[in-house]
């Protein structure tokens, strides 16, 4: 098999991606590079037999747990009480993130920027 110098160059980023322990995603948009065209030259260079590393499983790395603080001060008595249910409860791959209705909008900014991360 020969490969073009391009060629070359996919397949080295393919593999770093696959040795970082990050999934395709994350590795790609962490430098800059769109998803479609990654996967693009994924599936041109196994067309060439070239061997290409297997990606990594999401279900077996190691989830990092952040606290985000929802509120700048501690509620009242009668806020702990209206704030028991959220207004936004999303649940996905068994993760479950609730945002109460005391929540600034930089909470839920970083909170959806983070959820479009591991999506």
């Amino acid at each position: 098999m020969r490969t073009t110098s391009n060629d070359d160059q996919w397949l080295e980023l393919i593999s770093q991606c696959r040795a970082s322990g990050l999934t395709d995603r994350q590795w790609c948009i962490q430098n800059g590079i769109s998803v479609s065209t990654f996967y693009y030259h994924v599936r041109d260079l196994r067309k060439k037999a070239c061997a290409i590393p297997e990606a990594a499983d999401a279900a077996l790395q190691e989830q990092e747990v952040v606290q985000i603080p929802l509120w700048e001060m501690k509620p009242s008595a009668s806020e702990a009480v209206s704030s028991s249910t959220p207004s936004i409860r999303l649940e996905m791959q068994g993760i479950r993130i609730e945002i109460h209705e005391q929540a600034g909008a930089d909470v839920i900014k970083h909170t959806l920027l983070a959820l479009r991360q591991l999506c």
